[in-house]
């Protein structure tokens, strides 16, 4: 059986080669929706999970990846019509526990305007994924161990992207995503 390419777009990762290696497997249930995100965390990010649904509406979970550590679990649930159109993090030591490169905080911004987070103390290298084109976040993945050591990210862009003519971009091409360090 031949598969179609994925429709969406992975994006990193950002961080350090430790931790294990955790994905979802977008070619057997793409992200089509990001559903609701949970973030575990202190001074840095402990672990991360989220639901998505698939292009059939059928309900996904990935994660916790990550450690049991950290004071607080925030849960995002996102609205009906509401999605990621942004996210921010930082990528930076955790010297308590001596540890030279992990996530260190997370923060979405969706098409309503809402924001969530920042997560984390955010010491580090900033970064930013604004999803351009009415696309969307729909997924992460990471390397982890007791603390995320590295995440990337899933972007769908908009089903239908009708040509246009723009001195800013070519005929018919459509930018998804940018990622700005800071």
């Amino acid at each position: 059986m031949v598969q179609s390419p994925s429709p969406v777009v992975k994006l990193g990762a950002w961080g350090s080669d430790a931790g294990a290696a955790h994905d979802i497997d977008v070619r057997a249930a793409a992200p089509h929706r990001l559903e609701s995100i949970v973030v575990r965390r202190g001074k840095v990010i402990d672990s991360v999970a989220f639901t998505y649904t698939d292009e059939g509406g059928q309900l996904h979970t990935a994660g916790p990846w990550g450690g049991t550590g950290g004071v607080e679990e925030d849960t995002i649930t996102l609205g009906p019509t509401e999605y990621v159109t942004q996210v921010a993090w930082s990528v930076g030591p955790f010297e308590f526990k001596e540890i030279d490169d992990c996530v260190t905080s997370l923060k979405f911004v969706t098409n309503q305007g809402a924001t969530y987070g920042p997560f984390g103390r955010g010491d580090g290298a900033h970064h930013s994924l604004p999803v351009l084109d009415g696309g969307s976040l729909v997924g992460m993945f990471c390397r982890a161990g007791d603390f995320l050591h590295a995440i990337g990210f899933y972007v769908r862009p908009l089903a239908i992207v009708e040509p246009t003519a723009s001195p800013a971009k070519p005929e018919g091409e459509s930018l998804l995503a940018v990622a700005i360090e800071g």
